[in-house]
Parts: C-alpha cells; structure tokens; sequence
C-alpha cells in the first residue's frame, strides 16, 4: 500500500515548484549561463532552536521546513513520511525541489515582477492565516459545552422513513411506466398522504408505492438522519414532525416526498464538538475580520476603481 501512495505523495510535493515554474518564468528573460551552485549563494540563517538535517548544493534544509513538507502531503502519507525509509523518499523529492528552485533564481526568474509579486501575495496569505489562527484561538471546552446544551434539541438525530413519488424531470425514474407530470405527481402523493393519516400502515404502503425502491425494500426507512444532512426546504419540513407525524408531500429533485419521522435521539457531546468546534472558529474568524476591516484606513485610486457608467435611459 505504501509503495502506491508514493507516486500521488511526491506529485503533491514537488508539482507546485514545477508549475509555479513553467507559469512564472517570463518568456523574454536573458537566458544566463548557468553555473554551479555553491553555498556562498545563500545567505539562509538557521534558527537557534532548529537544526540542519539535509544540505541540497550547500543550501540547509531545516527540521522545521521538512516537517513543513511533510504536513503538505496526504493524510495517510504523513505518518509514513516520518520513518526512516519515508524520510529518505522525501528527502530525494525535496532534491529534485531545491534543485529546480535554485535553477530558478540563477536564471534570474526570482527577478521577474510577476514572480515577485506572486511570492509577496503568498507571503500575505501564509501571514494572515497564521494571524487569524491566533487570534481565534483553540476552541474553549467550556463554551463548547454551553453551545452543546443550549443547542442539544436541535442536534438531535432523527429516524426518518418516505415514500417517494417520481415525477418527470425528477432524478428518480418510477418503478414502472412513464413518469406522471409533476401536477399529476403531487395529486397522487396528496392522495397516499391522506390515506396515511386515516390510518393506513406507512411500511406497507411504502413497499407498494415508493419510487425509491432502495428504502423502499425497507418499508421506507432512510436511517438515522443527522442535522443538517438533509436539503434546507425538506429539513425545514422534517424538523417539525413529532414522532409519528406524516408529512405534507414536499418536492425535490428527487421526486415528490412524504416523510414520517420516527424516535428522536440526542448525539454525545463527543460526537459534534468537533462540528460545534468548527463552527464558533469561523464565526470568531468573521468577526474579527470584519473588526480589522472596519479598523482599517482604506485609500483606493478613484480612477482605477472608478464606478461603471449608468447606462442612458432610453427616452419615452
């Protein structure tokens, strides 16, 4: 498994000097006669609580910078980068980068404006972000588990079952003929619907009459549905059925649904931090970008972002 996840691991490492490259370069450079590279080049300070651990033409490649390398690459590639033998594949690739790097800016292409500006706009995004992070923080537990418990009902998951009534232009093909139009469609879930309600058995007819012939081997049921997994018009349905309840028939591009919600269960505080977690980072995110934008002192250029002309009103 290791040897297949190689090639895909490296492409991610080494295609991005490779692209930025062949994009970069400007076509009217001189081209130089390349020489050597040697370590006099480089002007690189290591820091004091860092250490060399590879030289690439007497470049330093740092612990730091291979970690760097190393959280770039694929999830499943990351534990493997850090034995010896995945620590020597990644070292021959960070060759094959350096090298070309190097090349790089012998041939003057770290000189090229566009390059230039390209290297200070990914200077600002890695800065930003980093800012950001810190600014934010780690999550705090403690609000974490305030939000869990003001929002525990909403969190619930739900069985749920339907019956689905395919309709032309739906996703869903029926289960025999010719699909009914979408007006003819909605009468005939209208119809099951009532029926439902006077006590006809929800399974039963499910297995006779769904389109969707996957839940309906199963009287119906979908399983246990978490928030938010559901579009937001037919969420906005089911979240409202008490146990038991039918539904009103409701489009998608499905096909014409009829749910029936089943036993509501509350999810483990352990099984949304990580969603309620990710939520409050990117709302801190927001607002302290939105309090550093307002903070900020904008001048703009009026001629370059001069507004569009209104165009004439055509006289009556």
């Amino acid at each position: 498994m290791k040897k297949d996840l190689i090639p895909v691991a490296i492409a991610v490492v080494a295609i991005g000097a490779i692209c930025y490259g062949l994009a970069a370069a400007a076509p009217d450079l001189p081209p130089p006669q390349s020489q050597p590279f040697t370590a006099k080049e480089t002007k690189k300070a290591v820091a004091a609580n860092d250490r060399v651990v590879m030289r690439v033409n007497g470049e330093p490649i740092t612990e730091r910078e291979f970690g760097a390398f190393v959280a770039e690459a694929p999830e499943q590639m990351q534990f493997y980068y850090m034995t010896p033998e995945g620590r020597r594949i990644l070292a021959e690739e960070l060759v094959k980068l350096k090298a070309l790097e190097q090349e790089g800016r012998r041939l003057g292409v770290d000189k090229d404006p566009n390059v230039a500006t390209r290297l200070e706009m990914t200077e600002t995004n890695i800065v930003a972000g980093s800012a950001l992070r810190r600014i934010i923080g780690a999550p705090d537990d403690a609000k974490l588990r305030a939000a869990y418990e003001k929002e525990k009902a909403a969190l619930e998951s739900t069985e749920l079952s339907h019956i689905l009534i395919a309709y032309q232009g739906g996703n869903v093909p029926p289960r025999t003929g010719q699909p009914p139009s979408e007006a003819q469609a909605m009468q005939k879930a209208q119809r099951i619907a009532q029926s439902l309600r006077g006590g006809a058995d929800f399974g039963a007819v499910a297995r006779q009459q769904s389109d969707d012939l996957q839940s309906a081997a199963q009287g119906g049921s979908l399983g246990l549905i978490q928030p938010g997994s559901l579009p937001p018009n037919i969420e906005s349905t089911t979240a409202k059925l008490a146990s038991g309840e039918v539904s009103a028939p409701v489009k998608s591009e499905f096909g014409i649904h009829i749910f029936k919600a089943g036993q509501r269960r509350s999810q483990p505080y352990e099984a949304v931090r990580d969603a309620l977690a990710a939520r409050m980072q990117r709302e801190e995110a927001a607002a302290a970008m939105e309090r550093l934008q307002k903070a900020a002192r904008v001048e703009l250029d009026d001629k370059f972002f001069a507004q569009a002309k209104q165009p004439a009103q055509a006289k009556p």
